[in-house]
């Protein structure tokens, strides 16, 4: 009888499951194109003073586009609240003043926010992702922590941040605290963006990381933030204007 009633159950639940599945996969935002946010905004008001391809602020680092073993840019050190234990974390200049107004704006919500990485150098990271594959092996652990030469924290314009009701814990939750949810809110006025979204995990290659900012300036920050899309897809996008802004002023001079 256990086992009959166990097959009922199932029979009623299997079924509620895949509707459930089927309704979520439908009602999932899909990211729109390079090319579609260009038939849309094929100009954007967004500082385009260097070339995207090359602008050091706008680099794209990912598991496609890494960065030298013996990148290191000029770097200041941050003198904020941050986890127990850590020494003293450090980014770009630029970053590193925008990420104090960011501190200095949460401290007068009453959000208290607290740094557990910034800057970290390709020796560093090589240790820090040759443990978690050691610990999960190499495909669980790429999904959570990017090769040596492939992280954005080389960069000097990432910046991981937790807070105290967590533990300083670089968790998913981080993302239902009000901490957390604050920073999601706020970010972009100071010049970052959330760069690891859960929707965006076929682009990015990577799980959610609420906790995960990258600094791009504020103008370009607030538009990716309006856009809602992976920096991969900004990136291709921002491309596309400039080439066609570059040919269009290329055009101008020929027909003078």
């Amino acid at each position: 009888m256990k086992l009959i009633r166990i097959l009922i159950l199932a029979a009623f639940i299997l079924p509620v499951l895949s509707i459930s599945a089927v309704l979520a996969d439908e009602t999932a935002k899909p990211i729109p194109t390079a090319q579609e946010l260009y038939a849309l905004d094929p100009d954007p008001q967004v500082p385009m003073h260097s070339d995207p391809y090359i602008d050091p602020l706008l680099y794209l680092v990912n598991k496609e586009n890494p960065l030298p073993y013996d990148y290191i840019p000029v770097l200041t050190e941050l003198d904020l609240p941050h986890k127990p234990g850590i020494d003293t974390q450090s980014m770009i200049p630029e970053a590193a003043e925008a990420l104090r107004r960011l501190f200095a704006a949460a401290d007068q919500d009453g959000i208290e926010l607290g740094i557990v990485s910034g800057y970290r150098s390709y020796s560093t990271q090589k240790a820090i992702h040759n443990k978690k594959v050691a610990q999960k092996g190499r495909a669980t652990a790429e999904l959570t922590s990017a090769p040596p030469g492939k992280s954005e924290h080389q960069l000097g314009q990432a910046v991981d941040i937790s807070s105290k009701s967590i533990n300083y814990r670089l968790n998913a939750i981080f993302a239902n605290t009000e901490e957390g949810k604050w920073l999601y809110d706020h970010c972009a006025e100071y010049g970052f963006i959330i760069r690891y979204k859960k929707e965006w995990q076929s682009v990015t290659g990577y799980k959610t990381e609420p906790w995960h900012l990258r600094y791009v300036g504020r103008e370009h920050a607030t538009l990716i933030t309006k856009l809602d899309v992976p920096y991969e897809i900004y990136m291709q996008y921002l491309k596309l204007c400039w080439d066609a802004r570059d040919h269009h002023i290329a055009g101008d001079k020929t027909e003078s």
